[in-house]
């Protein structure tokens, strides 16, 4: 069996409706977009693999990938779209789940958790409401300095259902003397379930202390495997790891005992493979992060419901789920343009901040709105950055006074622009 082409389709799939504007104002294309792979063979059969965003250079992956097997990427720690696609072209030659090419079976449903941005705390309440209603029992997202952590955690708690948790992401840029007080204020809400990235990897005295006067879980991500072995986390993220990767860090995992979660963001395809690689990793117990409740439609025949928290591992050739063509073409549509809006920092003291964010500029953009030295530099008055200043963050397009906004976008235009409440 040998690969004859490989299709690259770019699709723009509707996002939900309740926080469509906010994600794509947020994150832009990075997460509005997705490419699907689709991998032809010779004796006729399609693999199908995925990836969030666009870009992708779509020779480079012909030139590397025709002309070979996919039973030569077994393993492979490159490339985890096209890892799901060989896996889906291997398990359909053999007649086999693609779990079976990955090794022993140790469970048939999988643990899942939501994901959402970080938004004022009336929005974070509607997230957990229809993370919820989905099926979900954990949702996850970036807490931002531009937002106020302990205000969203009490709108969330009054809407959550029993049992239902929030896992915190506090992007590895704090330290032991900022971070642990916010930590321990989290720690009275029982909707607060654990803690990622709390402090830089770097920092080995600001994890061990962390996790001896912390309750609640520390989870690590941006940062190597080998913490597993020092016993300095609870738990362990495979963040976007290739499945050659992926299954070396669940290795680490079982033999120091270290839950494991993998995070892998995309549709429905993703997801399925998500559930092939996490269904014979023995200690990917933490719930796993997949981002295919976010849109309305997707490119495949069915969905994978989430039943109580879990997804059910398929048990059809290669990865069980299958491409919907007139789905395909349907999701490349443009979604509709949205109307111009700023962001507006609004600080308790009466301190409001307007300014422009375009998260598709080029360099990486796409998560500015996560820190404020990427949002104004520090060129406006307001208190030093930390995830519990006395601040509700929103992007007004005007809602009130279109004659305020249609000044302030004008001088937006060369940056920041602040108003005191004097």
């Amino acid at each position: 069996m040998k690969i004859t082409d490989v299709e690259v389709h770019v699709i723009q799939p509707p996002l939900q409706d309740f926080n469509a504007a906010a994600i794509r104002r947020y994150h832009g294309k990075v997460f509005q977009q997705r490419t699907v792979f689709v991998v032809h063979t010779d004796d006729g059969l399609e693999g199908i693999g995925e990836a969030i965003g666009s870009g992708v250079d779509a020779a480079a992956i012909a030139a590397r990938y025709i002309g070979t097997s996919p039973f030569d990427w077994i393993n492979a720690e490159t490339d985890l779209a096209l890892n799901c696609a060989m896996y889906d072209l291997m398990g359909k030659h053999l007649g086999l789940p693609a779990w079976k090419l990955m090794g022993p079976q140790v469970r048939g449903w999988i643990p899942v958790a939501a994901w959402s941005v970080s938004r004022p705390p009336q929005d974070m309440a509607e997230e957990v409401v229809q993370a919820a209603r989905l099926g979900y029992r954990w949702l996850k997202y970036h807490v931002d300095e531009v937002q106020n952590v302990i205000e969203q955690t009490e709108a969330m708690q009054r809407v959550a259902p029993p049992g239902f948790h929030i896992h915190y992401d506090f992007n590895a840029n704090s330290d032991h003397y900022h971070i642990r007080p916010i930590l321990a204020e989290l720690q009275r809400f029982p909707i607060a379930g654990r803690f990622e990235d709390v402090v830089p990897a770097t920092d080995r005295d600001g994890y061990r202390l962390l996790k001896e006067q912390c309750a609640l879980p520390i989870i690590l991500h941006h940062g190597p495997g080998a913490l597993m072995v020092e016993g300095m986390v609870d738990g362990y993220m495979g963040g976007h790891a290739p499945i050659g990767s992926a299954l070396k860090l669940g290795a680490i995992a079982e033999a120091t005992h270290t839950p494991i979660m993998y995070q892998q963001t995309g549709g429905t395809i993703n997801q399925a493979f998500l559930a092939h690689e996490v269904s014979v990793v023995t200690n990917a117990i933490i719930d796993h992060v997949n981002l295919c409740h976010l849109w309305k439609e997707d490119v495949t025949t069915h969905s994978m419901p989430v039943i109580s928290g879990s997804v059910e591992v398929p048990e059809a050739p290669g990865i069980g789920v299958c491409l919907d063509r007139d789905r395909l073409e349907r999701c490349k549509a443009e979604p509709p343009s949205l109307p111009p809006a700023l962001v507006r920092m609004c600080y308790g003291d009466g301190l409001t901040i307007y300014l422009r964010h375009d998260p598709d500029r080029p360099a990486g953009h796409h998560d500015d709105m996560r820190f404020l030295q990427r949002l104004h530099g520090f060129q406006v008055p307001g208190p030093p950055p930390s995830y519990a200043s006395n601040i509700v963050t929103d992007f007004w397009e005007g809602d009130g006074d279109p004659v305020l906004f249609a000044r302030l976008w004008q001088e937006t235009e060369t940056g920041p622009v602040w108003r005191s409440a004097d």
